[in-house]
């Protein structure tokens, strides 16, 4: 719901100046400046500098809609009459959009397929969805060094970053019994083998072996649901591989909390706590970010490396209709088969009438 507001003269050429709007470098619409409503020149509202101020409804559409998001309203002036010496605008030539002016995202849907770095690293989800972090329990080693302050404080200044508030509401704790740790969404920031030795990491994809991060093997009934899965080509053997012939672990790990089924938990994650602030900070830069995916994200030299590894769960709540959607939509051979399924189950009765149909006008004709 956007009001605008533009300069109101003589020397505005209203057919050719407008107001191009676009988001995320996607051109959107572009709306005219009419100008001035015809009875303010009756009562003289045009004497002086005076503004005019206009509304639209504009769509912003949800395929271009990400964590961060730049909305840009280009006004282009043109002048109404370049006479000899008078070819820019006057000084002080002022537009706005109006504080009034609304996003309305009241009728969206709240739900995402969890676990998933990528919300994560784009716009700190699922910690962000309390502005001030007041659902978020930051999980830190009893002693810890400059690195994994440093890298807390970074983390905190990204989620400030996304949401426009300061984090004053989250609680720090070194301890990761359920007690504290229930009905909250948890951040690990430290190293692999501090990290892996509580309750907390009971249920997540990976595992402490000999010093160095494992996947855990899924079970046979994983296996089988895997094979339908958008997620069971994930090779376990070849992440094992990776993380086994890797000197170091720098990198992201994601899993439903073992303590409310409800929450998540990310774990931020370094063999050597000095590198923590540059694996934090590296979100910063498009490509990196772009490559952190899935529930688990390496570093491998040249940038990140991402796995889906655990199994997945939703947060938040969708309509059953469009959860039958989104399933079938991430299960391209299914859709097919369902859709063949359908067309046959469809023709078969037509076929049957149409017979029918067949046989009786035959009919009647052999009769006369």
């Amino acid at each position: 719901d956007l009001r605008y507001r533009y300069p109101s003269a003589t020397w505005l050429d209203r057919r050719a100046s407008r107001l191009d709007i676009s988001i995320n470098n996607q051109y959107l619409r572009t709306l005219p400046l009419a100008g001035a409503a015809w009875w303010k020149a009756l009562i003289g509202g045009q004497d002086g500098a005076s503004s005019s101020q206009a509304r639209a409804k504009v769509e912003l559409p949800n395929y271009n809609l990400f964590g961060q998001n730049e909305l840009i309203f280009d006004y282009n002036l043109i002048l109404g009459t370049k006479k000899k010496c008078e070819g820019t605008l006057p000084e002080n030539v002022h537009v706005a959009i109006d504080p009034d002016s609304a996003i309305d995202l009241t009728h969206a849907y709240h739900a995402q397929r969890m676990p998933s770095l990528a919300t994560f690293a784009n716009a700190g989800y699922p910690f962000t969805i309390s502005p001030d972090l007041a659902e978020t329990v930051v999980v830190v080693p009893a002693s810890p060094d400059l690195g994994i302050v440093e890298a807390f404080l970074a983390m905190m200044g990204r989620f400030g970053d996304s949401t426009g508030a300061a984090t004053t509401g989250v609680t720090v704790t070194q301890a990761s019994d359920g007690d504290r740790l229930e009905g909250h969404d948890v951040l690990v920031i430290g190293i692999p083998r501090t990290a892996g030795a509580t309750a907390l990491f009971a249920g997540a994809p990976v595992r402490i072996e000999n010093g160095r991060l494992r996947v855990v093997e899924r079970n046979p009934i994983e296996r089988v649901f895997g094979l339908i899965s958008p997620y069971g080509a994930s090779d376990v053997g070849e992440t094992n591989a990776f993380l086994t012939t890797a000197e170091r672990f720098d990198g992201f790990v994601s899993f439903r909390s073992p303590f409310d089924a409800a929450r998540t938990v990310v774990a931020v994650m370094s063999t050597n706590t000095a590198d923590l602030p540059e694996l934090v900070q590296g979100l910063a830069e498009q490509r990196i970010n772009a490559q952190v995916q899935g529930d688990l994200s390496v570093t491998n030299g040249e940038g990140m490396r991402s796995f889906a590894v655990g199994q997945t769960y939703w947060s938040g709540s969708l309509p059953v209709w469009m959860r039958i959607g989104w399933w079938f939509s991430e299960r391209p051979l299914l859709m097919a088969l369902s859709g063949l399924l359908i067309a046959l189950l469809l023709a078969g009765p037509l076929y049957l009438l149409l017979v029918r149909q067949q046989r009786r006008r035959l009919g009647s004709e052999d009769a006369a």
